[in-house]
């Protein structure tokens, strides 16, 4: 009889929840609906527009109106175009170091360089080398995430982000394995408008 007692009240309880959570419809203006006549004049955003703008790099944000995103895009390409060059240089002076070394070329060294053996000249241009190539790889890796950002921003232009989230409480009847008697549940349901 208790537990009979303990049941009906929580199933009371979850009722009486799902009796004042309510919502409300309010219409977008991204969802509202358009004329006849003023439909020829929208144009719909395309995410392959958006990729195809991404070939010059910040081209598809532009496009998708995200303009704050463009100079994070170049300061990031930037950096990694420095360092890349500054690698590369790099490695080539180490590396004519080490061939004029091994040709016998002495007039050509680096004076700032003749103190080390050539071991450690080989294995600054590897460091260097290693370097470089990683720098190449950032590169390439910044500029495909500036395509995958435009395409998905192109993808979710119309996508409602505002507050307007609805939120249902509603009681829900579960049958109990253990025994024969129901279980008293809540069902929480959220959806997006």
């Amino acid at each position: 009889m208790k537990q009979f007692v303990k049941q009906v009240l929580c199933g009371a309880i979850v009722l009486c929840m799902g009796l004042f959570a309510y919502s409300q419809e309010v219409s977008s203006p991204k969802t509202a609906r358009v004329n006849a006549q003023d439909s020829l004049r929208v144009v719909k955003h395309s995410p392959t527009a958006a990729m195809l703008c991404s070939i010059i790099p910040g081209g598809g944000q532009i496009y998708n109106r995200k303009y704050w995103k463009v100079p994070i895009i170049y300061t990031m390409l930037g950096t990694s175009c420095y360092f890349l060059t500054n690698y590369a240089s790099d490695m080539m002076l180490y590396r004519r170091e080490f061939i004029n070394r091994r040709d016998g070329h002495t007039e050509l060294l680096v004076p700032g360089l003749a103190s080390l053996p050539d071991e450690n000249i080989l294995a600054l241009k590897q460091t260097a080398q290693r370097n470089m190539e990683i720098c190449i790889a950032a590169t390439a890796i910044i500029y495909a995430l500036n395509f995958i950002d435009a395409l998905v921003d192109a993808h979710l232009y119309y996508f409602d982000v505002s507050d307007d989230l609805t939120l249902r409480w509603s009681p829900m009847l579960m049958p109990n394995p253990v025994n024969t008697s129901p279980s008293y549940g809540v069902s929480l349901g959220l959806a997006f408008k």
